[in-house]
């Protein structure tokens, strides 16, 4: 369980990184709806982390079955 705890932390901090580094390229001129981006990007990474740590238990899981 601890493999899958880290794929999901480990895809999470990735994303973040990235996201900041080019919500930085894109978004430097002060807008005030880019607080907004950084709030709905955030949540939209962490729901996509999540996905991405149940589609490898899943495989992990139907590898076992065969």
């Amino acid at each position: 369980m601890s493999k899958y705890i880290s794929v999901f932390f480990l895809s999470v901090f990735v994303s973040f990184i990235l996201f900041f580094i080019f919500g930085s390229i894109f978004l430097n001129d002060g807008n005030p709806a880019e607080e907004a981006v950084y709030t709905v990007g955030a949540i939209i990474i962490f729901l996509l982390s999540f996905l991405i740590a149940q589609i490898y238990y899943v495989i992990n899981l139907i590898k076992k079955k065969m």
